[in-house]
């Protein structure tokens, strides 16, 4: 199931999400401690909105009921897109394509291009060989295993109802801190998402994303080809 499948299944309050988690990946007591780390991180959110009752502070308050906004628009974002973790990947990899090079006619990027040419042939028409390889890559890595293992183990859990507010609240806090990393680390990139609605949801990608922002930063590939030889060992795509 793609890691944007479970996305939809948490928001619709499907409960069979945190039996798939449990049963299927890392067992009950990691889904215990995410629980408990969700109503660590609500706590910590409601503390924060004492701001809003100590003159000065005013713009911390504010900071923080845009980021409850924004939430909600991501949260809409889910039913807007076929698949939103793919868009969002989609963006990142058009991103970096346009500032590294194609790599070789018969190197591993083409490869995975054409590999998914059913669903790349229009896009490399439209809008030419970058885009085709963004499109491509993103689609693999939003079927991987790895995407749909971080996804629901970020959303799994049972809980009383009695904290479930408080559980949900402290995932708006993880996700405004990832948000607020990501404009700190690669600014270009968060904003594509903002103008987008869709930079709350970055928290969710955040593990395969930060590491591959941080290498790129770092000049570590020079060219598609060698970006998708790390991508395919390290995600097994």
């Amino acid at each position: 199931m793609r890691a944007s499948e479970y996305l939809r299944m948490k928001f619709q309050h499907d409960r069979h999400l945190a039996l798939v988690a449990q049963n299927g990946f890392r067992g009950t007591m990691q889904a215990a401690m995410g629980v408990a780390s969700d109503i660590y991180s609500g706590l910590e959110r409601a503390s924060w909105y004492s701001s809003c009752f100590i003159p000065g502070y005013n713009n911390v308050c504010q900071e923080l009921k845009a980021e409850e906004v924004r939430s909600l628009y991501s949260m809409l974002s889910i039913y807007r897109h076929r698949d939103v973790i793919q868009h969002m990947l989609y963006l990142y990899f058009k991103e970096i394509c346009e500032d590294i090079k194609e790599g070789s006619q018969k190197g591993s990027a083409r490869e995975l291009v054409k590999s998914l040419a059913g669903f790349a042939s229009n896009m490399a028409a439209a809008k030419g060989t970058r885009y085709a390889f963004a499109s491509a890559l993103s689609e693999a890595l939003s079927q991987s295993g790895f995407l749909s293992e971080i996804v629901v183990e970020r959303l799994s859990g049972q809980m009383p109802k009695a904290v479930f507010l408080l559980q949900f609240f402290g995932m708006q806090q993880k996700a405004a801190l990832a948000a607020r990393a990501l404009k700190a680390i690669d600014p270009e990139y968060y904003w594509a998402l903002y103008h987008a609605k869709l930079e709350m949801l970055y928290y969710f990608a955040e593990p395969l994303l930060a590491d591959l922002i941080k290498k790129v930063k770092s000049g570590a590939f020079t060219d598609l080809d060698k970006l998708t030889d790390y991508i395919r060992e390290k995600y097994n795509v």
